[in-house]
């Protein structure tokens, strides 16, 4: 039997209520611009809206008040399968469901959001802060947490930008370098080293992974304007490779 939940008609789901983290509310706040771009209005007029989250299997309400007694608010669940008529809503009285946050968007301001772990605050970075102030751990938030997190945060920057990363071959190379990279800062973090530590790993980390297959991609996409877009480029990894097939390309001739 379907149930409805924050204005919304929903079947076979049960909703455990968990607390809106900032990536929730970041997300129920484009929605509502969304909608208020599409139907020209204002924030008071959009009544309700949802976002689902597929990473972390959440779906996030906003309801504004329905009547003089209910106040307006922010619900998120975690969204499970289950039969028809089996359907149920489990709630959580604790959990504030305040729009304040919300609110904060509205003036213009960013949410802060803690990472737990430098992976986590780099996935922040890279794809999805631009209404969030994302940080680092507190136990990496000093100069050299943000000098290695920075120069990670280029190497993806550079990856995402060149089109031979797309490429099957490329992606493998990209994860094999990030992975590395990775456990490289996690190990000189974790031994108070330095960023130039960290950068003499990169190259420690680059030689140990093989390298030919990606060479010969960028030499086979025989594409001038390829080598214009990548360098000179911020990321070791993608000077690698690039020189490499420079290298090659000089053994043929």
């Amino acid at each position: 039997m379907a149930i409805r939940l924050h204005g919304f008609l929903n079947s076979s789901k049960r909703y455990f209520q968990v607390e809106s983290q900032p990536h929730h509310i970041t997300g129920i706040f484009k929605r509502i611009m969304h909608s208020q771009s599409l139907y020209r209005c204002e924030f008071t007029d959009v009544h309700s809206a949802y976002y689902e989250d597929e990473a972390d299997g959440t779906i996030t309400f906003y309801q504004a008040n329905q009547d003089k007694n209910s106040q307006p608010g922010i619900w998120t669940y975690l969204v499970y399968e289950c039969l028809e008529s089996e359907e149920k809503v489990f709630s959580d009285t604790v959990i504030d469901t305040s729009i304040s946050h919300l609110l904060v968007l509205l003036a213009g301001q960013k949410l802060p959001q803690v990472t737990v772990n430098i992976c986590e605050y780099l996935n922040y970075k890279n794809y999805d802060c631009e209404y969030l102030d994302v940080q680092l751990p507190s136990e990496l938030n000093n100069q050299t947490g943000r000098e290695i997190a920075h120069l990670l945060l280029e190497e993806m920057k550079a990856f995402k930008a060149s089109s031979i990363f797309k490429e099957d071959i490329g992606k493998k190379y990209q994860q094999a370098v990030l992975e590395g990279f990775m456990q490289a800062a996690r190990e000189i973090l974790a031994k108070n080293g330095t960023a130039k530590d960290f950068e003499t790993a990169q190259y420690d980390v680059l030689n140990k992974i093989p390298i030919d297959d990606v060479a010969n991609l960028i030499i086979a996409y025989n594409d001038y304007r390829i080598w214009q877009a990548a360098l000179p480029s911020k990321s070791k990894a993608v000077e690698f490779a690039f020189k490499t097939a420079l290298n090659l390309i000089c053994q043929i001739k």
